[in-house]
């Protein structure tokens, strides 16, 4: 196994060690808290999600530092941060009573929904050097 197969391959193991347990805590896609379909997108409950999504693109962005190869990977967990920081700004989480604030809630909760399979994508297309 070369180098770089043996770099790739210790980042994926290591994202996606982090993505299994909050993906069964916190579900995924249309069964994330986060989804726009589900009644919690709008309370704290998702606002935890979003902040163990956050922290796990951050590992993730961590594990890539400095590496190629991982293009897919970086973009995907630069964009679950900057959808968590407008998921906070916005004050989604408070469950907001204006109509133009929830819908704007909702692009960067679809984001959070799909940020854990997404993530684990990133790491796998790694392996393509993409």
């Amino acid at each position: 196994m070369s180098e770089k197969v043996a770099t790739v391959e210790k980042v994926k193991s290591a994202v996606e060690s982090r993505l299994s347990v909050h993906e069964e805590r916190f579900g995924s896609g249309g069964n994330s808290l986060c989804s726009t379909a589900s009644p919690k997108m709008f309370t704290q409950e998702c606002g935890v999600a979003a902040k163990a999504t956050s922290e796990d693109a951050s590992f993730a962005l961590t594990q890539i530092r400095g590496r190629d190869g991982f293009a897919t990977l970086r973009s995907v967990a630069e964009k679950i941060e900057k959808a968590a920081v407008t998921y906070q700004e916005l004050g989604c989480a408070t469950n907001p009573a204006e109509a133009a604030t929830r819908h704007a809630c909702l692009e960067p909760a679809a984001v959070l929904a799909q940020g854990f399979p997404d993530l684990r994508d990133g790491a796998n297309l790694g392996l393509a050097g993409k």
